[in-house]
């Protein structure tokens, strides 16, 4: 954009931002369709309603009579002061059930955070972006299904939960509700807003009586609100077995990115187990937000689903420059010269929507912070950067990003067999198809096609204890290099399996994939003592019974009489090629990938301290990663398939493959 332009175009946008917001006269609210509506002898004659009031009777009678000829001829009343005071309670009355961001300003009372005092709730400006998502979903008649990712002190769990709140005392009854954070303090900050909200609650909007609450059952944790007897239970993913998630219609799962895996118990388990005792329908509600705490977890691949469609939340994010608290001033005399000084980044914030104030604040913000990665995280522009997990990363995000639009569902889930001699695919049970220790495939192995080296099989070594790295098994499809095109993820194994499983299960697959290459990574458990050395052994005994196994040692010294190395080993040398290879075919699209939970792993792999070392973050896995980068180096480093002669008796003669062959 040109100077003039942006100027412009920032002061636009500084003046949506110090535009009237009045909940009570509905200036300014833009969570629900509205129209200005008259009503002649009310305290507020002209009100921005929302227009699903206008199908009211009431609304309908008032705007057309006024008020004092709708007491006269509907009320049969006298316009007397007390009979209009009591007929515009009634009229607040029925506005609460439609307009929230009023019942928000007129009802309810709460903190203000940082000031030490009481004050009605007012939404900001993220607060009623948020919102809007809510509201065109409670108006569709649809669940509130909602993940939200955020950026920092903007009161998205507030608004969360006073919306609950809405619904319980104004719409339902009966209607009970979870609050479910990562530590109990969470909750118990949500409690005590609550049990304010409640004791301050109007009289006039409950007939008079004073809203309490009492333990349900002697649970303190579990509260009954006296006039719609609706419950809500607090509860963390820490100590969740207070949780009453029986009987629930809403939940709000608090924080959800920082919900650590243990063992015997994954954020999803419990996740599952509070959503599974919500009846999906109109005003139900399943709220999960957090900050973003990295790639590949629970959050982050609900998120991921959300954005694709693969699942029914609506994702809604907030970017650090919709707050207002993020802003410092500028002379409008100095706009061009700060304009001029805008780096390539900073013109990009102001494409997405920074005024120029808040860039200027970000510029200050990014001086303090030692790490942009942090800043991303702490005050994300996107969706993308508030997923951030790592300032090392050996694979860009835009790379990552690109690949990952071609993963997609596999179509087998199960395992594969041996029986009559035969590889059989065994599909898993409905239900049981999630998880490791299972073989997901999206190309199944094509028969009578006669083409050798078609496909390629890699196997990345683990432990077999729950702590673990995982083994891996992948499977490429090179038909398309045949024409010039690129290999395709065509199946994975996943999981943790004692060794001489994992080999056989390997030569299982490779069989099947008509009698691929099989490509051992074998260095790692090589170093490992006795377990190693009995990996060794079961990889000698497996070239006995396979005709296609990768071999490092050289044709040369074989027949010197140097004894055959099977496998591929990783080490100082190796493991920079394959991985920079990797780095390029990303960059290039020299494969296709298919697996999703390969992508997270991509996410999270990293240059070490040292700069010299990589590997997966601190508490996280690289399995995927390795044996994918070896899968492709081999792939491009392999002769390209070709059909075979079939008639030739010698095709399925034994090839000695090895590093030096290839």
């Amino acid at each position: 954009m040109e100077k003039e332009k942006i100027i412009e175009k920032n002061k636009e946008r500084l003046r949506e931002i110090s535009a009237v917001y009045n909940p009570i006269t509905g200036e300014g609210s833009t969570s629900v369709p509205r129209r200005w509506a008259a009503i002649e002898g009310f305290p507020i004659e002209n009100i921005n309603l929302p227009t699903s009031m206008y199908d009211e009777p009431l609304l309908q009678q008032l705007t057309k009579l006024g008020v004092a000829r709708y007491l006269r001829d509907i009320k049969q009343q006298e316009p007397n002061s007390n009979n209009i005071i009591r007929l515009w309670l009634e009229f607040c009355l029925l506005r609460i059930r439609h307009d929230f961001e009023y019942w928000a300003r007129s009802m309810t009372t709460i903190s203000d955070k940082g000031k030490g005092r009481d004050t009605a709730f007012t939404l900001n400006r993220p607060q009623r972006i948020y919102l809007k998502a809510m509201e065109k979903l409670r108006l569709e008649n649809r669940p509130i299904d909602i993940i939200l990712c955020k950026a920092r002190q903007w009161g998205g769990s507030t608004l969360t939960q006073l919306y609950m709140l809405w619904i319980q005392l104004v719409h339902k009854h009966n209607w009970n509700s979870v609050i479910c954070g990562d530590i109990e303090k969470q909750s118990s900050i949500v409690a005590g807003m609550l049990a304010k909200v409640i004791s301050r609650y109007p009289t006039w909007a409950t007939g008079g009586k004073q809203l309490t609450t009492t333990p349900y059952q002697g649970a303190q944790k579990t509260r009954v609100i006296s006039w719609s007897n609706s419950r809500y239970s607090l509860g963390s993913s820490q100590k969740p077995d207070s949780l009453r998630s029986e009987d629930i219609s809403m939940a709000h799962l608090t924080e959800v990115g920082l919900w650590k895996a243990t063992h015997g118990r994954k954020p999803e388990d419990l996740v599952q187990s509070i959503f599974g005792s919500i009846a999906s329908g109109p005003y139900t509600m399943k709220v999960i937000e957090s900050t973003a705490k990295g790639v590949g977890n629970f959050f982050h691949r609900t998120w991921l689903d959300a954005v694709e469609k693969r699942n029914n939340f609506t994702p809604v994010f907030i970017p650090w420059f919709s707050i207002d608290l993020y802003s410092k001033p500028i002379d409008e005399k100095e706009y061009g010269e700060f304009i001029d000084s805008m780096n390539e980044y900073e013109q990009e914030l102001f494409r997405l929507g920074a005024t120029l104030e808040a860039i200027a604040w970000y510029r200050d913000k990014r001086r303090e912070m030692p790490d942009e990665w942090r800043l991303f995280s702490e005050f994300p522009s996107t969706a993308n950067e508030a997923f951030q997990s790592t300032g090392r990363r050996v694979f860009r995000t835009a790379y990552v990003n690109d690949i990952r639009s071609n993963c997609v569902p596999p179509l087998f889930v199960g395992d594969i067999v041996e029986r009559n001699g035969k590889s059989e695919f065994v599909p898993c049970q409905p239900g049981e198809d999630k998880g490791n220790d299972l073989l997901r495939v999206w190309l199944m192995p094509e028969k009578g096609q006669h083409i050798r080296d078609r496909y390629i099989v890699t196997v990345d070594v683990g432990g077999t204890s729950n702590k673990a790295d995982y083994s891996c098994i992948l499977v490429a499809d090179r038909i398309a290099m045949s024409d010039g095109g690129v290999p395709e993820i065509a199946a994975c194994w996943h999981g943790h399996i004692e060794h001489d499983k994992l080999a056989w299960k390997a030569m299982e697959i490779a069989r099947a994939y008509d009698n691929a290459l099989l490509v051992i990574e074998a260095n790692t458990l090589e170093t490992e003592g006795t377990e190693g050395n009995n990996f060794e052994y079961i990889l000698n005994e497996i070239s006995g019974k396979y005709s296609n196994l990768y071999c490092r040692t050289s044709l040369q010294d074989v027949k010197q009489g140097r004894p055959r190395r099977w496998g591929f080993h990783t080490n100082s040398s190796t493991k920079p090629m394959v991985i920079n290879f990797l780095i390029k075919a990303l960059r290039d699209g020299l494969y296709i990938e298919r697996c999703i939970e390969t992508t997270y792993e991509l996410d999270l792999y990293e240059y070490k301290e040292n700069g010299k070392e990589m590997g997966a973050i601190e508490g996280n896995h690289d399995d995927r990663v390795m044996a994918t980068a070896i899968l492709v180096w081999i792939c491009y480093n392999h002769p390209l398939p070709s059909v075979v002669n079939i008639d030739n008796p010698n095709r399925r003669k034994r090839r000695i493959i090895s590093e030096a062959s290839i």
